[in-house]
C-alpha cells in the first residue's frame, strides 16, 4: 500500500457515557482522529435488521499506523457511521486496518 492510496477523509470518534447521578447516563462523542484513509467494501451478506431483510456490508478501512482506534469506536465516512469490530496492524506497524460494519442504533 502506498500513501497515494489514502483518498478518503474519515473521522474516528469514541462514545463515552457520563452518569447523571440518578441512575441514568448521557452519551457524548469525542473525535479521536481525522485522517486520510483507504475505504474498501470487500464483502456483504444478507441479514435481518429490525425484523426486515437487509444487506449488511462490511468495510475495511486502512489508515497510517495509530494505536488510538479500538473496538466499538465509530468511523464517519461520507455520511455513514461505521462501527469498528476489529483492529489489525501490519507486521511493520506502518498501517492500521479497521474492520467495520454499519452502526445499528
Amino acid at each position: 500500500m502506498n500513501a497515494g492510496d489514502l483518498r478518503d477523509r474519515v473521522e474516528v470518534v469514541r462514545k463515552t457515557r457520563t452518569t447523571d447521578g440518578m441512575g441514568g447516563w448521557s452519551e457524548t462523542e469525542s473525535t479521536l482522529l481525522t485522517v486520510w484513509a483507504q475505504v474498501l467494501t470487500p464483502r456483504s451478506k444478507t441479514g435481518v435488521v429490525a425484523q426486515q431483510d437487509a444487506e449488511i456490508r462490511t468495510h475495511e478501512i486502512a489508515i497510517r499506523y495509530s494505536a488510538l482506534p479500538a473496538i466499538n469506536d465509530i468511523v464517519k465516512h461520507l455520511g455513514d457511521r461505521l462501527e469498528v469490530k476489529g483492529v489489525r496492524y501490519d507486521a511493520k506497524r506502518q498501517w492500521t486496518f479497521l474492520d467495520c460494519v454499519p452502526e445499528v442504533e
